[in-house]
């Protein structure tokens, strides 16, 4: 996650360019109007940095075999 390696004690002006770069680095497109977003969103401490690479990682292969092991035991819906 891109908060990984941020200080909230940066300027949100060096939070907005390091989450852009960062952005840029692993091939993705983030606008600067959404980086100076996440920026501000980070500085106020909406994000942890510890959790978010929890919550926001995707991981369907898991899921899936989550889903067939919770039916295999009959705790499917």
């Amino acid at each position: 996650m891109f908060f990984k390696y941020l200080d909230r004690s940066a300027t949100k002006n060096d939070i907005r360019d390091q989450l852009m770069w960062t952005a840029y680095d692993n091939g993705e497109t983030l606008s600067k109007a959404r980086a100076d977003k996440l920026a501000d969103k980070f500085k106020r401490g909406a994000f942890d940095p510890d959790l978010a690479r929890f919550i926001q990682y995707s991981d369907p292969v898991g899921e899936e075999a989550t889903r067939n092991a919770d039916r295999a035991l009959g705790l499917a819906a």
